[in-house]
């Protein structure tokens, strides 16, 4: 099917309709370039080049761009790219209070001397801290494990609502005219700003129930 032998639906007339793939693709700019470097080494210079690439859109195409892949829960949080983080913060911030407890007691010392007792509140403090630390080390990481296990199980999900949204995507067609966007044998044009909702309307089952809501368009039928 030609896309000149399909009509919008809001103005009824097929000269300014095209297919949103067609639209993408034309509006989508690959640049390949050379780049040059010099590196100093004592007294040895070297040259070196490379090849980069650059991707523009127009702004249209940007907008009726195919929606992105959902992207694949990482196992990479914070404890697998910094072993031991929240363990050296908590060993970090453990030691200035026992260098603090350390620098504090000559100062204290008469304290301590009348009143024996007080010796244990900077005890007390230390180990509340390393209590309070530890809890917190823990619970990031299970939180974190609990999150990732999340992603996972719901990841199959998205993945089938993505593809039932990127199959519609490749039969919309855009009117200039209207600005909107609509499949053949539709009679609702969508406003290019619900592209996305109107792709993912179908998709999961707890939208099977919930219909989608269009704004009205107060633009008159040219």
């Amino acid at each position: 099917m030609r896309e000149s032998n399909l009509v919008c639906p809001k103005c009824g007339r097929a000269d300014a309709v095209r297919k949103v793939t067609s639209i993408v693709n034309d509006g989508t700019t690959r640049t390949e370039s050379n780049r040059l470097g010099m590196s100093i080494s004592g007294d040895e210079i070297a040259f070196n080049s490379g090849l980069g690439n650059s991707v523009s859109h127009t702004e249209l195409a940007s907008t009726l761009a195919a929606p992105r892949k959902p992207s694949q829960p990482s196992h990479k949080g914070l404890s697998a790219i910094f072993p031991g983080f929240r363990l050296n913060c908590a060993g970090s911030f453990l030691g200035l209070i026992m260098l603090s407890m350390v620098c504090s007691f000559p100062v204290l010392y008469p304290t301590y001397r009348e009143n024996p007792l007080l010796i244990f509140v900077p005890v007390i403090i230390f180990v509340a801290s390393a209590i309070v630390l530890m809890r917190w080390v823990w619970l990031s990481k299970r939180r974190e494990a609990q999150m990732l296990r999340e992603g996972e199980a719901h990841y199959p999900l998205e993945i089938e609502q993505w593809k039932r949204a990127l199959a519609r995507w490749e039969q919309l067609y855009y009117c200039y005219r209207d600005d909107g966007v609509f499949l053949p044998h539709h009679a609702v044009l969508v406003p290019i700003a619900q592209m996305k909702q109107y792709l993912y309307a179908k998709s999961g089952e707890k939208r099977k129930h919930q219909p989608l809501k269009f704004k009205k368009d107060s633009r008159k039928n040219r």
